[in-house]
């Protein structure tokens, strides 16, 4: 078989697709969401002409963020800067809603930490201490997913008795990381006046005292919070019965894992 009929036998190679015409990419376009829109404007300098025009923009602006219509800067301003003002918009709207999530699990685990508890006379005398794991320690009624703890301390006979009387509570990490020390802050050491407990136990019956105390402020500020204990007593002696622990934002108990979060500045 000579050169010839080889040439001829042999199969033709497929022509590459041409590139769409000029015109098509400007039909095109006002059909594109604006991930679709960015990335065909890094084809090619023609593609980039096409889709990355203003007008585009400007219609996703006006249907996802129009409030952002009003930040539209001045004519000399918009000629020193290459890309379209509409596009600058809309990357900086869309820009802050995928800033906008969810707050990161908290580091510090309630089996991480335990709460210490010393209720004292007005003398200085012990009248009741406890050191209690914060996920052993029994959520109250209706308190699930709340910084909300109770201990049941019946069994201790323990009794506050008349006059007045201090609570401080401290929280631990006592699972420390290998080579760390363990660490503690205090979350309450106040006083309750004689007046509320007795109050509460009118005519020997039953009732609860309590107290709250600002917690100190973490570092990077935040809401305010407090620290709140309620001592159910009973009788005249004020047996103490059940000690309620819990974190408050506004009269509100907050959340197990905002709990944890605040911890955590003092306590990782």
């Amino acid at each position: 078989m000579d050169d010839e009929s080889e040439a001829r036998a042999m199969p033709r190679r497929p022509t590459p697709p041409s590139p769409p015409p000029w015109e098509a990419l400007h039909l095109v376009a006002p059909f594109l969401d604006a991930a679709s829109l960015a990335a065909a404007s890094c084809v090619s300098t023609s593609w980039h002409t096409a889709f990355a025009a203003d007008d585009l923009w400007a219609r996703l602006c006006a249907q996802h963020f129009p409030s952002a219509l009003g930040l539209l800067p001045d004519t000399d301003s918009d000629r020193r800067c290459s890309s379209p003002p509409h596009r600058r918009l809309f990357k900086l709207f869309r820009s802050a809603s995928v800033r906008c999530r969810a707050l990161p699990a908290p580091r510090l685990a309630l089996a991480d930490v335990s709460f210490a508890v010393d209720v004292v006379t007005a003398g200085g005398d012990s009248t009741l201490s406890f050191l209690v794991a914060a996920d052993k320690a029994a959520h109250v009624e209706n308190s699930a997913g709340l910084f909300l703890f109770g201990v049941d301390l019946s069994g201790r006979n323990g009794a506050i008795g008349p006059g007045e009387w201090r609570v401080r509570w401290t929280a631990v990490r006592t699972a420390a990381r290998r080579g760390e020390e363990p660490a503690a802050v205090l979350m309450m050491d106040a006083k309750v006046p004689a007046a509320r407990a007795a109050g509460a136990v009118a005519f020997g019956g039953r009732g609860e005292a309590g107290v709250s105390a600002r917690l100190p402020a973490p570092g990077c500020g935040g809401a305010k919070l407090d620290a709140e204990v309620v001592v159910e007593l009973a009788g005249e002696e004020k047996a103490v019965g059940k000690v309620r622990l819990g974190v408050m934002c506004e009269c509100r108990y907050v959340c197990a894992d905002e709990g944890l979060r605040y911890l955590q500045h003092f306590l990782v």
